[in-house]
């Protein structure tokens, strides 16, 4: 074992420790692993998946991944770019009703980074009057939403603003493109081809799932209760994920093998680009990833959060390392630059 392998393993095994200690093993929790040359050498669960039954996490428990379902999206995105079926610089006006009102051209690579000026469709939501926090919202609502909030923000390309109408846009030209859903899109290009047998894009929050999380929330001034938190989205693309640490591992495997193989035309590769035809130079958000440089090493990542579950995936593919992070506990925190801190001793804000 290398020098540099020990000291992050010690890491790991120093930070999942602190994180063992601060989450009873009878309340909600994570699951994290690192895996390293596509084999899990650590993977760690602890805390409950559901605390009505006191059904404890493991590596087959489904967490929700909320954004962490974008870089599998934009993955399938750019499938299509690589076999000629679409141009990143493509006005997607023609093609999606939902932007007929929009008079500048929105194309494939704004949507991709977040740079199209299109308003979030949660935020959107949010203003509804009579909404109440639980109610689900659907995808023809995010779409409805979208297309009601009328011309985009800013002149798209000029500047990085994250929604998530931008991947809710994608997956339903990905659906017209391929003639089928989502979900059955990517179980045909990536779950079923490479073992993922209990991933799955889902747009029905009330459907059973067999193995299935709860996320939940400390309920304020009764400090020994908790309250689960519903996903209230009928939306995909922008998320809808649902994953196990089993799934995610063997995943990590596939994405380095591509990385290795094909090198500049890999998935990741292409998923890390600076194309300055859709943003800023530089800008960290690419076509579905995070990209930091540091210390000689690439880090490329995505995280998510809502309704109480987190995740991250935060790759360093030349060092053949990634960890994967999940959690059912609100306030859970599965952000990138404590992990790089912790692991590699990397501070992306200091």
């Amino acid at each position: 074992m290398s020098l540099e392998l020990s000291q992050l393993l010690g890491r790991f095994d120093g930070a999942v420790d602190r994180l063992c200690s601060e989450h009873t093993q009878d309340g909600p929790g994570f699951s994290v692993s690192l895996v390293v040359d596509g084999q899990a050498l650590r993977c760690v669960h602890h805390g409950m998946a559901h605390l009505e039954w006191q059904q404890g996490l493991d590596g087959g428990t489904r967490y929700y991944l909320a954004s962490e379902s974008k870089p599998w999206v934009a993955a399938l995105v750019l499938d299509a770019v690589a076999a000629g079926r679409l141009d990143l610089n493509t006005d997607l006006r023609p093609n999606l009703q939902t932007l007929q009102s929009c008079e500048q051209p929105v194309c494939a690579g704004h949507l991709l980074r977040h740079t199209s000026g299109i308003d979030d469709y949660l935020f959107l939501w949010g203003t509804q009057l009579g909404r109440h926090d639980n109610d689900v919202v659907t995808q023809l609502q995010a779409l409805d939403l979208i297309k009601r909030a009328g011309d985009v923000s800013f002149t798209p390309g000029l500047r990085h603003d994250y929604s998530n109408s931008n991947y809710v846009l994608l997956a339903e030209w990905l659906e017209q493109d391929a003639g089928c859903s989502l979900a059955e899109l990517a179980r045909q290009r990536f779950f079923e081809p490479w073992g993922l047998r209990n991933t799955s894009f889902e747009n029905q929050p009330w459907r059973v799932l067999p193995r299935r999380a709860r996320s939940y929330a400390r309920i304020e001034k009764e400090p020994d209760a908790w309250q689960e938190l519903p996903v209230a989205l009928a939306t995909w693309g922008d998320g809808g994920l649902w994953s196990t640490p089993d799934d995610l591992n063997l995943a990590e495997a596939h994405w380095l093998e591509d990385w290795r193989r094909h090198g500049k035309d890999s998935m990741l590769a292409r998923s890390i680009a600076d194309d300055d035809r859709f943003g800023p130079a530089e800008e960290p958000y690419r076509f579905g990833l995070e990209l930091l440089k540091q210390g000689g090493h690439q880090f490329m990542f995505h995280g998510g959060a809502y309704a109480g579950f987190s995740s991250l995936v935060l790759r360093c593919p030349d060092q053949g390392v990634s960890l994967v992070l999940m959690s059912n506990a609100a306030g859970f925190d599965a952000s990138a630059p404590t992990w790089l801190k912790l692991l590699w001793g990397i501070d992306p804000i200091g």
